[in-house]
């Protein structure tokens, strides 16, 4: 995927001694922002609507968004050239003097009234701002990756996913092309891997987990070779994620836990039950923390504690808090082939997951994880009870679906800019 870049431009008027403004803005800006210059295409000071124009037709293939530091009063007219140009999130800063804040705020009524996806913040442009410009760049790029990659649906989605949207709808809302593929595809695919490389494999996980409980030698060998396969078909279709209907999987005698779980290790992020809203809210978290992220049911609640239970049979290998106290497990509704029983860190955490008839809302919620490896055997085998901050019962209202997906960190700020760019309504818990 090509290096995307978040424009730089300090915008200025040429009138009397506001030129001279605009240019000390610029050198200030540029020892400010010195340590960001990697991600930046700084474009200088701009003057007039022309030129505006010409900088952004230039570079906006590689742009993923825009900085506008707001020097002078008189600089409505280029802001709103560049932003309605540009068609990506931009920053607009404006500080103290020149009538740039008075700029700024009739701009952006302008722009809000257009629904463009425009962010005003006030600053002295001293060292605290640097902390919102890095949530920017690091949220405008995560918009890009998402918008310029490919997702595999293997299967459709399980018969119990009502509220998995058609390809369509995220075509229209991020720009993501869906591969749709066949289970059949992803057997064929897994017959193709030789035996060593993922008896290899098999080895290296029995090594590092505390156990193997119920599953045979064998059984592992077989689930390896559904990740290799995921592995490939993924690279294959120059794709970045995929969601798998794995419970199709069980009449061959395998699922898809362990391939899930090594393809979210590896950076690919992977799903269950071909559920293309979980998959999505995935890929959300996991470009704005280029970490993995679970995706577990809601197994259970309890209102008195504030409590909710999160269940899945699978989960990123790097996001167990101790492998030599988790064990590979079978899988729970089927009793066949391998899962992973983990134990996750007893960290804060962010709930988050996209869905309306749109694509058009994303609750979030935050907690902390309270106990983890519960053993619970009527439960599937990883397994969390996290307290939440806000109430559980407003949480389970508010669902859009009962896959939540989890990121440790609170990340409630980044998915707040992440929806105002995106045009989805934010429901906080």
């Amino acid at each position: 995927m090509k290096q995307s870049k978040i424009l730089l431009v300090t915008v200025s008027s040429t009138m009397g001694y506001q030129g001279k403004a605009g240019q000390e803005v610029l050198k200030k800006v540029s020892t400010l922002f010195e340590d960001l210059k990697e991600n930046l295409e700084d474009a200088g000071v701009v003057t007039n609507v022309i030129m505006a124009d010409q900088i952004v037709e230039k570079l906006k293939p590689i742009l993923a968004g825009a900085v506008i530091i707001v020097a002078t009063g008189g600089t409505e007219r280029i802001i709103k050239s560049i932003v309605r140009s540009l068609e990506k999130p931009v920053l607009l800063i404006a500080y103290p003097y020149n009538n740039s804040l008075a700029s700024s705020i009739e701009v952006l009524s302008i722009l809000r009234d257009e629904s463009l996806p425009v962010k005003l913040i006030y600053s002295n442009l001293d060292w605290d701002i640097l902390h919102d410009v890095r949530r920017f760049i690091n949220v405008c790029k995560a918009i890009y990756n998402i918008e310029n990659t490919k997702l595999i649906q293997i299967g459709l989605p399980s018969p119990w996913i009502l509220t998995s949207k058609n390809p369509e709808i995220i075509k229209n809302k991020f720009g993501i092309d869906v591969i749709k593929l066949e289970v059949s595809d992803l057997i064929e695919s897994a017959k193709k891997v030789r035996d060593d490389d993922a008896k290899n494999i098999a080895n290296e996980l029995k090594n590092k987990f505390g156990g193997i409980i119920e599953p045979k030698t064998e059984d592992l060998v077989k689930a390896v070779k559904f990740y290799l396969a995921i592995k490939n078909l993924t690279s294959q279709h120059s794709a970045s994620s995929t969601t798998i209907r794995c419970f199709d999987l069980i009449a061959y005698d395998v699922t898809a836990c362990i391939g899930v779980s090594l393809s979210n290790d590896d950076g690919i992020v992977a799903g269950c039950e071909a559920d293309l809203d979980s998959v999505l809210t995935m890929m959300i978290l996991h470009e704005l923390t280029k970490e993995p992220v679970w995706m577990a049911n809601i197994a259970r609640i309890n209102p008195k504690d504030n409590t909710i239970t999160l269940t899945h049979c699978t989960i990123a290998t790097k996001m167990i808090d101790d492998l030599k106290k988790s064990f590979l497990r079978n899988h729970f509704e089927s009793g066949k082939s391998v899962s992973i029983q983990g134990s996750l860190k007893k960290s804060d955490i962010t709930l988050a997951r996209l869905g309306g008839r749109n694509l058009d809302k994303m609750t979030i919620a935050t907690g902390k994880i309270i106990k983890t490896d519960l053993r619970d055997p009527l439960l599937c085998r990883t397994q969390a009870e996290i307290k939440l901050d806000g109430d559980v019962q407003r949480f389970i209202m508010n669902a859009l679906g009962n896959h939540q997906i989890l990121t440790y960190g609170n990340l409630t700020q980044e998915l707040l800019d992440f929806c105002k760019f995106k045009n989805i309504e934010p429901i906080i818990i």
